[in-house]
């Protein structure tokens, strides 16, 4: 189907199935990380980057159901840093790799 066809059904957004809570986003943060390739190393490897001491204890936390002894409540300003720190280094990352792939000039 392209841009301009119509579709078969109209958008309409899924009824809510849940009371959401912004101070216990962990459901909402296990299904980034299952429809995503991103690792809770890579998390943590990011946030380290920006200066927030996250261990693998704390990121582990976050992906345990909440009836786990190791569970400790993600909120939502957290789940957003999160993601903005990831997409921090991945920007970084890529930066540093066009400016190693780019040909370099003689210096006079």
């Amino acid at each position: 189907m392209s841009d301009h066809e119509t579709p078969l059904r109209e958008y309409t957004r899924p009824p809510m199935l849940r009371g959401v809570d912004p101070q216990r986003m962990n459901w909402l943060w296990q299904l980034i990380l299952q429809a995503t390739d991103l690792k809770a190393a890579e998390v943590r490897e990011a946030l380290n980057a920006m200066g927030v001491g996250a261990t693998d204890k704390r990121l582990a936390s976050w992906a345990v159901s909440d009836r786990a002894e190791n569970y400790f409540p993600l909120t939502i300003a957290e789940l957003e840093r999160n993601l903005r720190a990831v997409i921090d280094l991945k920007k970084k990352r890529e930066e540093a790799a066009s400016d190693a792939d780019a040909p370099q000039q003689p210096q006079e």
